[in-house]
């Protein structure tokens, strides 16, 4: 599974709770067509990490893709289980940013500007990442007390999904020039994600 692909089930749940800034240019309520953002911005590929996890959480064998996309559950676990396999959280709704750093740096040794642009998207991503969770968190509390019935409770905090989701998008927003693809679908798709307020 790629960074990319984990950007895409991690929005929904950054989706839930974005905020518009207003632009007149750009709709907030309806978006552009869907693109990879792995085609306009170029992110760290497959990661060996996030194959494990991949297959350990939504059960796909031998490179086989699970059919339809996961539920919100099960990207909140698939998301957790990349965090805490590389060592990015050690403990609940927090990173280690000196790891993540850390890790950035030897996979991507000759490329300081990716390794530097994603461990800001990190930085600035976790404080706002908590504060969605907070919110999430009260608002399931009040369905909970609307319903008056006992809920399942999620398998996996949704921390990790929204820090994830954040990031990637704070990463698009802010691509390195040497990985951006100059087109006029990846420009209309950097100032949807950037105007409507998405990612950090």
């Amino acid at each position: 599974m790629s960074p990319s692909q984990i950007f895409l089930i991690s929005a929904l749940l950054a989706l839930s709770s974005c905020h518009v800034f207003g632009q007149t240019t750009i709709d907030c309520q309806r978006p552009p067509q869907l693109v990879d953002p792995a085609l306009c911005c170029k992110d760290g590929g497959r990661d060996q990490v996030a194959e494990q996890c991949a297959q350990r959480i939504l059960g796909a064998p031998n490179g086989q893709k699970p059919a339809g996309p996961p539920s919100l559950d099960t990207a909140a676990c698939l998301a957790e289980c990349i965090l805490t396999s590389s060592k990015y959280i050690e403990e609940p709704q927090k990173l280690n940013l000196a790891n993540i750093r850390s890790d950035l740096s030897t996979k991507f040794s000759n490329d300081s500007l990716y390794v530097e642009a994603m461990t800001i998207a990190y930085s600035k991503c976790e404080p706002q990442s908590q504060r969605r969770l907070a919110m999430i968190l009260q608002q399931q509390q009040q369905q909970l007390q609307q319903q008056q019935s006992q809920q399942q409770q999620p398998r996996c905090s949704p921390f990790s999904a929204i820090v994830l989701g954040c990031t990637y998008m704070e990463y698009f927003k802010n691509c390195p020039d040497h990985r951006w693809t100059q087109n006029a679908q990846c420009a209309l798709a950097k100032a949807y994600v950037t105007q409507c307020g998405l990612g950090a």
